[in-house]
């Protein structure tokens, strides 16, 4: 048996920090008794004030050493191993608990090789089934590096043969391209807050500390005097939208550089990452799907990136599932049945027809004529922000418009096709056009739903959902009601 790192111990510990509570107590019963007294004066380092110090300080180090006590006996008393094809983990401080796992039920095992951890030679271990709570690691270790190897060789090795064996590495301007292309100022502005509200002393320090808003507001003034007609507040926001976007950029850079995937169609083995390097080894047959992702530039130049949906891999904060994150649709082809075999594109048999398409650009056309109008009101009863009024119409309007060209593309690309047990769903979400290509399996409910005005339309909405660790949801909308029947029909006869 096996003891994780001993960095764990401080870890454990956390669970009783609550106690330095009364340490806490004590020193400001002490300070109310000292003022009481009116002995409140400037120290003085003396033998006789060392000793009155270490007249109380015992307490204080008992609270400690029953901190890190309790944390060094969960961290002793839990060990792992990995025999004859299972995964043992046994905590037995207190009540004894053992937990058995077969390594042939992993969906995903993960090894994280955290930058802060390095210099200790320790990793963390993620092991996930297809079973357990939403989005939550079934066993989380953090082990030596030396143990890497003892769950590595349980695992079936990667067969080699140009039959089998397929791999890639994705170049580095490739994963600038990808990181480019997919990051969000949104998602930028997420990290921002996130440091924001974790370390917020230390984020207004470092802000006092250089200025930044000082110089945020001078750059804003020098840029709006080359561009006139430009007020300094909109070229304030557009660099802290670039700001953000860039932010994102720099963290998908880092997260996905160095990207290699290999697989054999049974086993999928992933590294990335430029600081925290992460493996993971997924079982193909535990795969649920894979979602082909594209957003309007990607989809005009046929670019595509390939993510799985696989328990376990993911789940960390500000990842996706990434396989390979740059394709083009000749490499794309190639790759899925490796992945998910017998995996294809289908052409749509089901798809939005023409006469929908007020139901794809109605909200769009609707929020674009409400935006004027409601500029013009706020600028007749506030006539001093009108450039502020100007500035946020044109930050609204300008998603809006974007929107509507992704909607009219969406109303020619949707639909769904189900043939030989595989289902391909291409949709739209947000700002993002979705392909799901996926095993029949997989479906876990389907509803259709028609509003009443859609009854005279003949049109109706369905959604499909597919097995995953939460919920995955995907909608086609205005579809041509009788077809949907016929093709559900279709689909349920097959079953049979």
């Amino acid at each position: 048996m096996h003891r994780e790192h001993p960095l764990r111990i401080l870890k454990y510990s956390m669970k009783t920090i609550w106690l330095l509570i009364f340490p806490f107590l004590r020193g400001l019963w002490n300070l109310f008794k000292a003022w009481n007294k009116q002995q409140i004066q400037g120290f003085r380092l003396s033998p006789e004030a060392f000793l009155n110090w270490l007249n109380g300080t015992w307490f204080d180090l008992l609270i400690l050493v029953i901190i890190l006590g309790y944390g060094f006996c969960i961290w002793f008393f839990r060990k792992f191993t990995v025999e004859d094809g299972q995964l043992y983990v046994q905590d037995s401080f207190i009540f004894t608990r053992k937990r058995i796992m077969p390594v042939k039920n992993l969906s995903a095992l993960t090894i994280e090789h955290a930058l802060f951890l390095r210099p200790f030679h320790a990793a963390y271990l993620y092991a996930d089934t297809a079973s357990g709570l939403l989005n939550s690691t079934d066993i989380k270790l953090l082990i030596r590096k030396k143990d890497e190897s003892l769950f590595i060789s349980s695992l079936p090795r990667l067969r080699q043969g140009k039959r089998h064996h397929y791999e890639r590495k994705v170049k580095l301007w490739k994963i600038l391209l990808f990181s480019v292309i997919f990051s969000s100022s949104f998602s930028g502005a997420l990290y921002i807050a996130l440091f924001w509200f974790q370390s917020g002393r230390i984020a207004r320090d470092l802000i006092r500390e250089f200025q930044l808003t000082e110089h945020l507001n001078t750059l804003s003034q020098e840029v709006a005097e080359h561009l006139q007609g430009i007020p300094p507040i909109a070229v304030t926001v557009g660099i802290l939208i670039l700001s953000s976007w860039l932010l994102s950029m720099i963290s998908n850079l880092i997260r996905y550089g160095g990207f290699y995937m290999e697989s054999d169609k049974r086993q999928l083995f992933v590294k990335s990452g430029l600081m925290t390097t992460r493996y993971f080894y997924l079982q193909n047959h535990k795969i649920n799907f894979l979602d082909i992702r594209q957003n309007l530039l990607t989809k005009l130049f046929r670019v595509y990136s390939l993510a799985v949906n696989c328990p376990g891999y993911g789940n960390q904060r500000g990842a996706m599932p990434i396989c390979l994150p740059i394709l083009t649709q000749n490499e794309l082809i190639e790759t899925m049945p490796m992945i998910f075999p017998g995996s294809r594109f289908l052409k749509n048999q089901l798809k939005p027809p023409g006469k929908s398409w007020w139901g794809y650009v109605c909200w769009c056309v609707t929020g674009i004529a409400a935006v004027y109008p409601t500029g013009e009101i706020i600028e007749r009863l506030f006539p001093t922000f009108q450039q502020i009024t100007n500035l946020i119409q044109i930050t609204i309007v300008i998603p809006i418009v974007w929107k509507l060209i992704i909607q009219i593309v969406s109303l020619r690309t949707s639909g769904v096709a189900i043939a030989k047990n595989r289902i391909c769903m291409r949709y739209c979400k947000g700002f993002a056009f979705h392909t799901i290509v996926a095993d029949t399996d997989s479906i876990v409910k389907v509803r259709v739903h028609q509003h009443i005005w859609q009854k005279f339309s003949g049109t109706c909405h369905l959604t499909i959902y597919f097995r995953a660790e939460t919920p995955h949801r995907c909608n086609l909308y205005c579809l041509d009601y009788q077809e949907t029947r016929e093709l559900l029909a279709e689909f349920m006869t097959n079953l049979k």
